[in-house]
């Protein structure tokens, strides 16, 4: 008996011990989280983005209600070039990086409360990127554009659950193939893949006009403008193009088609919600504060220029120029939203260079600009290129 009273007293002993230690480590995770927390900051309503800083760069907040910045993290290995986001809460940045060889930009999720870093897509194929990231408001997903240059520009919209590293893809863009140039008994001729109809059925999908099969070029690819989120982060909108490879004559676009889409996360319908008329294309497309409009660039300038900026009523499909391209304001690109439903743009003169260029904002309702001047670290009039909106 005594020698079972005794292993008793011992197993209960241990299990104290095993609850003790269990409860202390679950108080100094809670003390923990709870610190990491009071130290973040609510950044809903900043804009967030790379910026050079000497040889390397640096991802910076910026709150435009007040011209207020913050650089939130020093990276000295990161190009300008790459895409840098935070979330709404202030505790996990995101942000793109190139390998070595230059021929990967993967991902790089960084805790803003710790020193925890994750890797994502540092294992794609050479002639891979990740590009265009934006977190969603729960603070665990990423969305972003995968593209793939291996031969031509393949590119997906998909969502990485940070959490799991899970992906999803929501939308993909792919490569068709319409004519190529073959060897038959030792001549070169000129090999059809695609007919008329099947052509025609593509271009309709995504809203052109029909084109003859010999102006299609020798590949058909789709190209996808950044993807935005709606306010309360249940709807994507974004544009997609459909390019040829080539085109023939000088001054002739490469689009076939261009249209507008709205993605639907809750339902999973994927709409085209607007198509151009004048065959212009359309560039990066964004939300208002309200969450009842949509904002774009269509251009119709082959390479890109004349973008006008148009107004959409999702509630009526009702679509506006609210701010047309002028000598003073040729060139017009990315859009930011602002509160009180503004928009902020950059616009280049058709005179001068993009060293001429400024940031503008403008109310789509009566149509006002004003400039905007945007100080970063003793950088006056700084154009925030990458930035966007903090969800």
């Amino acid at each position: 008996m005594g020698s079972a009273q005794t292993v008793n007293r011992f197993h209960i002993i241990a299990l104290i011990l095993i609850l003790i230690v269990g409860l202390s480590w679950i108080v100094h995770l809670l003390i923990t989280s709870y610190q990491g927390l009071k130290g973040a900051q609510n950044y809903k309503g900043w804009l967030a983005g790379i910026t050079a800083d000497g040889t390397g760069s640096q991802l910076v907040a910026y709150y435009p209600e007040q011209a207020e910045s913050k650089t939130i993290l020093k990276l000295p290995d990161v190009t300008p070039d790459n895409f840098g986001v935070i979330c709404s809460n202030g505790t996990k940045a995101a942000y793109t990086q190139w390998n070595e060889q230059q021929t990967v930009r993967y991902l790089v999720v960084q805790s803003l409360t710790s020193t925890k870093q994750h890797v994502f897509f540092d294992s794609l194929p050479p002639m891979n990127e990740i590009k265009t990231i934006s977190w969603f408001p729960d603070h665990r997903r990423i969305l972003f554009v995968k593209s793939d240059q291996t031969t031509h520009v393949d590119q997906e919209i998909g969502v990485l659950d940070t959490g799991s590293g899970k992906v999803e893809t929501l939308v993909k863009g792919g490569i068709r193939l319409v004519k190529r140039a073959e060897e038959e008994n030792g001549e070169e001729r000129m090999k059809f893949y695609m007919t008329q109809d099947e052509l025609d059925r593509i271009v309709q999908s995504y809203g052109g006009k029909p084109v003859p099969l010999d102006d299609a070029g020798g590949y058909l690819m789709v190209e996808f403008a950044a993807p935005v989120l709606s306010p309360d982060g249940n709807r994507i909108v974004y544009s997609a193009t459909l390019n040829r490879n080539y085109a023939k004559g000088e001054n002739v676009p490469l689009w076939l088609a261009s249209s507008l889409w709205v993605y639907d996360l809750t339902s999973g319908q994927n709409k085209m919600v607007h198509s151009p008329s004048d065959r212009s294309a359309i560039g990066k497309a964004i939300w208002t504060s309200d969450g009842g409009h949509v904002a774009f660039i269509s251009y119709t300038g082959a390479n890109g220029e004349g973008g006008a900026i148009e107004y959409m009523d999702l509630a009526n499909a009702k679509v506006k120029t609210i701010f047309p391209p002028t000598a003073e304001h040729h060139n017009n690109v990315n859009l930011i939203a602002l509160e009180r439903n503004e928009i902020s743009f950059i616009s280049a003169p058709k005179s001068g260079t993009f060293k001429d260029a400024k940031r503008w904002i403008l109310n789509p309702e009566t149509g006002e600009k004003r400039l905007m001047p945007v100080q970063i670290r003793g950088q006056k009039n700084a154009l925030l290129r990458n930035f966007s909106n903090v969800q």
